[in-house]
């Protein structure tokens, strides 16, 4: 085997092992947890939703956006967050675990774990938010103040756990929330119709056990090559390796 072929074929098990080995990050929430947004940071309500076994619950939460620091990348590099790795912003995408202030979890990264319903409601956001301007796909990390941010994760949670678009009905409802959240709700919803989707590139869920699964913002290009690609690229440059392996043999 000559040098190249041997290069070649490193590249090529090198490339496998990259493409085995999905993309993580550490993350560190803010304590306050909704640090970084306006007061009123959050809005306290109940929700009620659908439980894995098929049943309901209820329970007491404060709705907002929450804030941390992302580091350990594996994967994925630091051009793909948004405001920066010291400036995380997120919501919750999991109703079934919990997430503390202060916390801090390893997450793994799913660049396609948005749901249609919840690009839909992002991209309704997006489109209320960028009246007058070009459209900003990352409108939706930035709300003016908690009550907004509030109602943006309620929406998210509608778009995960019901089928409609009514948060005081169906499958996920909410309840004892401020008139500043249910007016931008209602500003969201109604823009549905008239909006498209955010494209699911702009979009990354973090997922982990023990801990809430998180949505975030992702430029498009920051991540690493899709694996298909990586895996076309190790061919590639080992079939390259092989054809000058054979003519250096056939010119002996």
């Amino acid at each position: 085997m000559n040098k190249l072929h041997r290069l070649a074929l490193a590249a090529s098990i090198a490339l496998g092992c990259s493409v085995a080995g999905a993309a993580s990050v550490h993350v560190k929430f803010d304590n306050p947890i909704f640090n970084g947004t306006p007061a009123p940071s959050y809005d306290a309500v109940t929700i009620s939703y659908p439980t894995l076994a098929g049943g309901s619950a209820s329970a007491s939460v404060a709705a907002g956006r929450f804030q941390g620091t992302a580091s350990n990348l594996v994967g994925i590099d630091a051009s793909a967050f948004v405001d920066g790795v010291d400036d995380l912003f997120m919501y919750c995408y999991d109703l079934y675990e919990t997430v503390s202030p202060g916390q801090e979890a390893d997450f793994t990264i799913n660049f396609d774990g948005a749901t249609a319903r919840t690009l839909q409601f992002l991209g309704a956001v997006n489109s209320v938010l960028s009246a007058g301007g070009p459209l900003d796909p990352y409108a939706w990390l930035h709300p003016i103040d908690g009550l907004m941010g509030a109602a943006i994760q309620l929406g998210i949670w509608e778009s995960r756990y019901d089928s409609g678009w009514n948060i005081g009905s169906g499958a996920f409802r909410a309840s004892g929330l401020e008139a500043g959240t249910v007016g931008y709700l209602n500003s969201f919803f109604g823009a549905l119709p008239g909006a498209a989707p955010l494209d699911s590139r702009y979009v990354m869920t973090l997922e982990a056990r023990g801990i809430q699964d998180m949505i975030t913002g992702d430029p498009p290009g920051a991540d690493v090559p899709e694996p298909g690609t990586l895996l076309l690229a190790g061919a590639a440059l080992a079939a390259v390796a092989a054809r000058r392996r054979k003519k250096a043999d056939l010119a002996l």
